[in-house]
Formats: C-alpha cells, sequence, structure tokens
C-alpha cells in the first residue's frame, strides 16, 4: 500500500513539474510580441492547450507506462483552469460549466492538432489558425499560423529526443520561439 502511494506521490510532483513548465513556456512574450497571438485570456489558454498537447502527446509513445502521468497532467490542467476561473471571479455556479468546456476544448484541439500533424504542415497551420479564436479578428494571420507550425513542428522534434521514461521525467524543452 505505501508503495502505491509513493508512486501516487510521486506521479503527482511530476504532472506538476511537467505544467509548471508548460505554462512557463505558454507565457513567453514572444508568442505575443512577435508571432501574433492575441495577448489575452483565451489567446493564453490556446498557447497552454497547444504546449500541453505537444507534451501529452509525447508521453503517449511512452503507453503504458506513462498513463498515470498523462491522465495526472490532464487533470492538473483541469485543477489549474478551476482555479483561475474562481481568481477571475466567475461565479461559483458556473465555474464547473466553464471548466468542462475547456477540457472539451483541449480533448477538442489535441485531435485537430494531432490530424493536422499527420497531414502536413499547411494543415497544421490552418488548425491553429482555426483553434487560435472564436472570432474573426482573434485568429491569427496566415502568416503567423505557419510560424507557430513551424514553431510546433521544431517542438515535437525537441521533445522526441527526450525520454519521458525516467521517474522523475526530465524538465520538457521546447523550441525556442526566437527562432520563428
Amino acid at each position: 500500500m505505501f508503495a502505491w502511494l509513493k508512486t501516487r506521490k510521486n506521479v503527482q510532483r511530476n504532472a506538476r513539474q511537467l505544467y509548471e513548465c508548460i505554462v512557463l513556456q505558454a507565457r513567453q512574450p514572444d508568442f505575443y510580441r512577435r508571432i501574433g497571438v492575441l495577448d489575452s485570456l483565451e489567446g493564453r489558454f490556446e498557447m497552454i492547450v497547444l504546449h500541453l498537447f505537444l507534451v501529452l502527446d509525447r508521453l503517449s509513445t511512452f503507453r503504458p507506462a506513462s498513463e498515470d502521468l498523462a491522465r495526472t497532467l490532464s487533470e492538473t490542467f483541469v485543477t489549474d483552469m478551476d482555479d483561475c476561473m474562481r481568481e477571475l471571479g466567475v461565479g461559483d455556479t458556473s465555474v464547473p460549466k466553464k471548466v468542462k468546456r475547456a477540457a472539451i476544448a483541449l480533448r477538442e484541439r489535441s485531435t485537430a492538432y494531432k490530424n493536422a500533424m499527420q497531414a502536413g504542415r499547411g494543415e497544421l497551420a490552418e488548425a491553429l489558425r482555426a483553434c487560435s479564436g472564436s472570432l474573426e479578428e482573434q485568429q491569427l494571420s496566415e502568416d503567423a499560423s505557419v510560424k507557430l507550425a513551424d514553431y510546433v513542428l521544431a517542438c515535437q522534434d525537441t521533445l522526441a529526443q527526450q525520454d519521458y521514461s525516467a521517474d522523475p521525467v526530465p524538465t520538457p524543452e521546447f523550441a525556442d520561439i526566437r527562432a520563428f
């Protein structure tokens, strides 16, 4: 029983560490200043979801060993969304609905990004543009979506060189956004 508790605690620690790195990368000012991602709650949410997708996609290559970590990482995202909404003053009765929408958005975008990455750079750029904003004026420009697609593909290559089967998991290294 104690071994299970220790393992669960290690998985939670690893998930928190990964999530903190994801959020830190998603907050890089160059996404908003140079690439053209809208510097808003929605734009920042999209960057977190994009980086979370990249890490979850990499973890999927270590199945079944990484399933607990991937699930706990997703749970950490949901908990963070809940905390953020409460900090923003969203009413207690609507927080669960908004958190559920955030979780659904993660799943939908993960599917869209995965399919687009398999189809190629152009499709990935279009998927990033489509997911970047619900209103036309919030969407990435075509040039920005191509730059972001190049960044995502570079991140995929960088993450592919990292081994996430160890405990503790390594800090994820993403591509340098300043190169795009």
